[in-house]
């Protein structure tokens, strides 16, 4: 699933994108195999436009159903891959931010997918909320797959500009959950005063992307502890997978020496405990 990194840099399911135009109802097949888990059934949460739900079909899915909470983005999900061409596409608007919000499936997911998810979690409660999802919608040896702001980055409280395509500008690197009154921090408890900056584990961001038109979206930032505490507490094992580099002409030159550095963004897998 790592080699899905480099085709998911651009974010795929942000709310401010509802006056999007509808994606290309042939999916472009793209020069990997995400899915080596042909003939299983996917869940997509916070699908957006369908586009890479389409995707993951096109790699051997045998179902995928998608969740976006925006009425709007599965609105055109459903004009652009309707059920009489592409039978094995659902799409359907649910909140995935809570599991009372989905309903229990009677027969989990093999896998569940979710691109730019977990980093609108403003919280730990939140983000353990989202892990809940994920936990009642997976079968027993099922996995998980996401992608979510770089849990890994030590220098998280600086802005990037002009980063690949795109900027991040930090709102708040002193962010303060707003349901507990003090820091997101590596224990769960009081802020920790001995670890300063650059090692902050949770800060509020801004991503504008450089496309045409530009459009942004603001996310949360949290070190990979509190994903990892968060996930645990919904009875998930998670891991972090590494990056991999498109293998082209710019792979052995300083092109990606600054993305390397500070990655967009981490890729996470998690099967339940």
């Amino acid at each position: 699933m790592a080699s899905l990194v480099p085709y998911l840099e651009h974010p795929i399911s942000a709310p401010v994108r509802q006056s999007s135009p509808a994606p290309p109802r042939s999916p472009r097949r793209p020069p990997f195999t995400p899915l080596p888990d042909v003939g299983r059934t996917v869940a997509y949460l916070a699908c957006g436009l369908g586009h890479y739900t389409a995707i993951l079909a096109s790699l051997g899915a045998e179902s995928v159903h998608g969740y976006d909470i925006s009425p709007k983005m599965i609105e055109a999900a459903k004009a652009a891959y309707p059920s009489s061409s592409y039978a094995n596409l659902h799409f359907d608007v649910a909140d995935c931010s809570a599991p009372e919000n989905l309903p229990t499936p009677t027969d989990p997911f093999d896998v569940v997918f979710a691109g730019w998810f977990l980093n609108y979690a403003g919280t730990e409660k939140e983000l353990t909320s989202m892990f809940g999802v994920i936990a009642q919608n997976l079968r027993k040896d099922g996995r998980f797959v996401g992608v979510t702001t770089n849990a890994h980055d030590p220098w998280m409280v600086e802005d990037k500009k002009d980063f690949y395509g795109l900027d991040v500008d930090v709102l708040d690197k002193d962010y303060v959950a707003p349901d507990t009154g003090r820091e997101v921090n590596f224990l769960g408890v009081e802020p920790i005063k001995a670890i300063a900056d650059p090692y902050k584990v949770g800060i509020k961001a801004r991503v504008t992307v450089h496309s045409e038109p530009p459009f942004a979206f603001d996310v949360f930032q949290f070190r990979h502890e509190v994903y990892e505490r968060c996930a645990q507490a919904a009875n998930l094992r998670l891991r972090w997978r590494p990056h991999v580099l498109p293998d082209d002409k710019r792979k052995d030159t300083p092109y990606w020496t600054e993305w390397v550095r500070r990655p967009t963004f981490s890729i996470l897998e998690a099967t339940l405990l």
